[in-house]
């Protein structure tokens, strides 16, 4: 006990590279699926994988007749809610040493709109998490603003979020996350994300993070989806 507290510790502040493929199809103007393949380069080593598919669902609480373009390519028109479910499959990050993490998903996404055209998504969202055969179940709250932006050539966004992890089995392992990106607009079906977020230290269990974000988010839909 004693050696690994030690080597808890130690750990120091984690430096990370998180490159990241996600992939939408929209099937109408209600589903969406969604698939997402992410990895882990920490401290100049490969330490984690993630691939996961989704299926979203938008509804309507109240009327809107606006869209939200923040999402770029793939405006969630007049919807102000939106579910997602699905399943992930990953390792954890190499300062945790259980690896192997099964994951159902389930999130409600509420969508708010706030003076200088800027939006406000509130996210809850609970991990059914399974690690190595354990039941761990983590819920996360985020809160994040988002603004577009347009020059003459160039249209992208701004955002920012926080987001805290409760661990319903084991408080200790809690932690807070903020983060600060942007989205850019490269054609119809593709855009390019890069951010930083760093993790806040919590005790001996969860250590400081540093993590520079480079995503590609790629775009397709059918011919029942009119955007």
């Amino acid at each position: 006990m004693g050696v690994n507290k030690l080597e808890a510790q130690s750990m120091g502040t984690q430096n990370e590279i998180l490159p990241e493929v996600d992939a939408y199809y929209r099937i109408n103007n209600r589903f969406r699926l969604y698939g997402l393949i992410s990895g882990i380069r920490a401290n100049s080593e490969n330490t984690d994988g993630t691939a996961g598919v989704y299926v979203d669902y938008f509804a309507r609480l109240w009327e809107r007749d606006k869209k939200n373009q923040t999402e770029m390519n793939d405006s969630v028109r007049g919807y102000n809610w939106w579910l997602r479910g699905g399943y992930s499959y990953s390792q954890a990050p190499s300062y945790e040493k259980k690896k192997d993490v099964n994951i159902f998903e389930t999130e409600l996404n509420n969508i708010f709109r706030l003076p200088c055209k800027t939006v406000m998504i509130f996210r809850n969202r609970i991990d059914w998490r399974w690690v190595n055969g354990d039941f761990l179940p983590v819920y996360r709250l985020r809160l994040k603003f988002v603004r577009n932006l347009k020059t003459e050539y160039l249209n992208f966004n701004v955002y920012t979020w926080g987001e805290y992890f409760f661990y319903l089995n084991n408080y200790a392992q809690d932690k807070f996350r903020l983060c600060f990106g942007t989205v850019f607009k490269v054609l119809k079906s593709l855009s390019f994300e890069v951010y930083y977020r760093y993790q806040f230290p919590n005790g001996i269990l969860v250590p400081a993070v540093n993590a520079i974000g480079i995503q590609f988010n790629l775009y397709f839909s059918s011919k029942h989806y009119s955007s």
